[in-house]
């Protein structure tokens, strides 16, 4: 990963914003601080690029949840790490469906967040261990309703990849195309099927037969 690569930390208390740059530029990264979600909107809208977003949800001026919808939106090449002390199911499932890739509580932070930006640069969805239950429950109770659009090739070509475990630029690597392709393909794989991750939209394709693997 190179050492230049950019990382936009949204975040209105100023302990956790100053701790979360140490850790990340102590694992050489360029680090930009926004205060709210005024702020980053402005970041993105005056042209500045970003390799990932570390995002809280508990903004003074916004819902964090709606930032990351609007990033995704906005960046859907750039992936989304959500920080936060929010553990409610709903805001978990929420997060992951706005956009957001990975989910790490603060408790994890000191340890976790220079590594888990690393994972999610590489394609991964780091996640703190309460919320990877969250979303690994909903995948069991997840309903066994067809979805209503299909996978393209090239998306079942994607999906059928990441089900054999490579990251995004692996996946890139093979099929000839650019990380961020693949990071487009996945955000529309996820939409057809209703997925929050990886190994949800696998099993959902597995299981409607529109991927064989």
């Amino acid at each position: 990963m190179s050492a230049r690569s950019r990382v936009l930390v949204v975040e209105d208390d100023e302990r956790f914003a100053h701790a979360a740059a140490l850790l990340l530029r102590a694992a050489h990264r360029e680090v930009v601080v926004a205060k709210d979600a005024r702020s980053a909107r402005e970041a993105i809208a005056e042209g500045e690029r970003f390799d990932a977003f570390v995002v809280d949800l508990g903004l003074p001026d916004e819902d964090g949840v709606e930032l990351v919808r609007w990033l995704a939106a906005r960046a859907p090449h750039t992936p989304i790490l959500v920080s936060t002390v929010a553990r409610a199911r709903a805001t978990i499932l929420d997060a992951v469906r706005a956009g957001a890739s990975g989910y790490l509580f603060k408790e994890d932070m000191a340890r976790r967040l220079a590594p888990a930006v690393e994972e999610l640069m590489l394609g991964g969805a780091p996640m703190s261990a309460g919320a990877a239950q969250v979303v690994l429950e909903r995948l069991r109770t997840t309903s066994d309703e067809a979805p209503r659009a299909s996978l393209t090739p090239r998306e079942a070509d994607v999906l059928r990849e990441l089900a054999r475990g490579l990251t995004y630029e692996q996946v890139a690597i093979v099929l000839g195309v650019s990380a961020n392709t693949v990071r487009a393909h996945v955000r529309s794989i996820y939409e057809k099927l209703d997925a929050a991750t990886r190994t949800e939209a696998v099993l959902t394709a597995i299981r409607m037969g529109l991927l064989e693997v």
